[in-house]
């Protein structure tokens, strides 16, 4: 993926605000928990979507620091 358009700079800005955004998301997902979880009946579909948004969070953030990393050493 080339794009001579866009900066180093940028690329890492943008970068770390998708991060952020992800991890927002995640930690939305682990409010849903705590919601449910102090229910006295919690609702088990949405601890298990929050559960697999926080997993894919975790995935999302991984990859991106990787593509981070990779165009810092660039």
């Amino acid at each position: 993926m080339v794009n001579n358009d866009i900066s180093k700079e940028e690329k890492l800005n943008i970068i770390s605000s998708r991060i952020r955004s992800v991890r927002i998301d995640r930690f939305n997902a682990e409010l849903n928990v705590i919601e449910q979880n102090a229910l006295e009946m919690p609702q088990a579909t949405i601890v298990s979507s929050a559960n697999k948004i926080i997993a894919n969070a975790d995935a999302q953030i991984t990859a991106l620091q990787a593509q981070y990393t990779a165009i810092e050493s660039e």
